[in-house]
């Protein structure tokens, strides 16, 4: 990735939290235990991202953020079939 790329990657990264902080409020609020890595992950998830997308924003592996996205269905008390749409986002 460019230095161009990363700074554009960065102001969207940023404009996406502070649209989400009212989403973000509600999530801490119902789940207090959630770290700042499964917040940052829910606000993607809520922006439809991908796996892979993710994986490039986070600069890890594919693998890492399914790991990760299966920690934070733990976490929600979620069924490993359940949509993070459905979830959060009707």
């Amino acid at each position: 990735m460019t230095v161009l790329e990363q700074r554009i990657m960065n102001h969207l990264i940023e404009e996406l939290q502070n649209s989400a902080s009212s989403f973000l409020d509600s999530i801490k609020s119902s789940y207090p235990h959630l770290t700042a890595y499964d917040l940052r992950l829910c606000t993607y998830l809520k922006a439809n991202m991908s796996t892979k997308e993710i994986a490039t924003l986070l600069n890890i592996t594919p693998d890492s953020v399914k790991k990760a996205k299966h920690r934070l269905r733990k976490k929600l008390e979620m069924m490993p079939f359940d949509s993070f749409s459905e979830k959060f986002w009707n």
